[in-house]
């Protein structure tokens, strides 16, 4: 990525406001809260109060992490694409359902397997590598859209850098009447002596 393209995914990262932010947000205001309304106790007291208070906001941040994935939408997490380690593993885990669909087949084929074991056990191997492929599915074309503004953006600009490029060599063209084709003509020539291109 250029860094206009990396500065702007950074400025998104920092303004986006996310739930551990609440939690850390609440526990400072309420371990504050607390030292105030304790005033008169010892420092130790005061210490033991804000350390609890936190831990309490921590244990909230975590139960909160484990509970939203099971409340909330799958499109949020869908829609930003997959690091590569994680690519890996679930190409791996697609890789190992397929050869456990082919094992199972082989040994329905050899008779060691009945066919009502071999359509539950295929159509469970079946349905986790379907997801695997939609999820990869989606991934990619995350990764798609970021490239194709990328590449539209490097495109534009080495567009611009070419025809920037090219106006000054076309006034030298017009000045010293050598047209495209290598050929020098006289300076009043309007038409090229070896090839018949306008010379403008």
């Amino acid at each position: 990525m250029n860094s206009a393209t990396s500065t702007k995914a950074q400025i998104a990262q920092v303004n986006t406001f996310r739930a551990s932010h609440f939690f850390i947000l609440a526990s400072l205001m309420a371990a504050t809260g607390a030292v105030v309304v304790s005033r008169q106790s010892t420092p130790e007291h005061l210490i033991l109060i804000s350390l609890t208070i936190g831990s309490a906001g921590l244990a909230a941040a975590g139960f909160y992490r484990v509970l939203s994935p099971l409340v909330g939408s799958a499109s949020r997490t869908a829609a930003e694409p997959i690091s590569e380690r994680a690519r890996h593993v679930l190409e791996r885990e697609k890789l190992l359902a397929l050869r456990s669909i082919k094992d199972l087949e082989f040994d329905r084929a050899m008779g060691k397997l009945s066919q009502a074991d071999f359509d539950e056990m295929a159509g469970r191997l079946r349905a986790r590598a379907l997801g695997l492929m939609k999820q990869l599915e989606q991934d990619g074309s995350g990764y798609r859209s970021i490239i194709e503004r990328e590449l539209s953006a490097r495109l534009a600009s080495q567009t611009f850098e070419r025809q920037q490029a090219e106006q000054p060599q076309n006034a030298a063209v017009q000045t010293s009447g050598q047209c495209v084709c290598g050929t020098m003509n006289d300076t009043d020539a309007v038409f090229c002596k070896r090839c018949g291109t306008k010379l403008s």
